[in-house]
């Protein structure tokens, strides 16, 4: 019996192992010769054009296949252009990666009439620094929690 569970074990790990390899040579097929295109919603030799530039810098090491990256500034409407370009007209192909605040994603839910996208529907990847956001007010406003707001 364990000589049997030893069995099916083995057979599972081959398979799932062949698996990953066929993903794998698939993926590097798929994005060899291919370009990555980074869509920032800051302005070139800002911050948010910084770090998209260090990340493409690099990017390509870790993507089979071993793509060119391009970095392209879309700035205007508070990086609102970017992503509303990101959703609705760049190809859906793994080709473009949208680079804005974070923060952005809130004005769907506030209503923002100009935003044409769904945040949720979008793929994240991650950030390249964390974000602290702060409200402050003086005494003198009488404001001393959120809910007073």
């Amino acid at each position: 019996m364990a000589k049997m569970v030893g069995v099916i074990w083995l057979t599972a790990f081959t398979f799932i192992s062949l698996l990953a390899s066929a993903l794998a040579a698939s993926v590097e097929e798929f994005y060899k010769g291919k370009t990555i295109h980074f869509i920032v919603g800051g302005s070139a030799g800002g911050g948010y054009d910084t770090y998209t530039r260090l990340i493409a810098r690099y990017f390509a090491q870790y993507v089979p296949g071993k793509p060119n990256t391009v970095v392209q500034n879309m700035p205007g409407a508070a990086m609102l252009i970017s992503a509303n370009y990101i959703y609705n007209s760049a190809p859906r192909d793994g080709t473009y990666i949208g680079h804005w605040s974070g923060p952005l994603i809130l004005q769907h839910m506030m209503g923002n009439p100009a935003v044409q996208f769904e945040g949720r529907k979008f793929g994240w990847l991650g950030m390249p620094t964390p974000d602290s956001l702060v409200c402050i007010t003086t005494e003198r406003s009488g404001i001393r929690t959120a809910d007073d707001w």
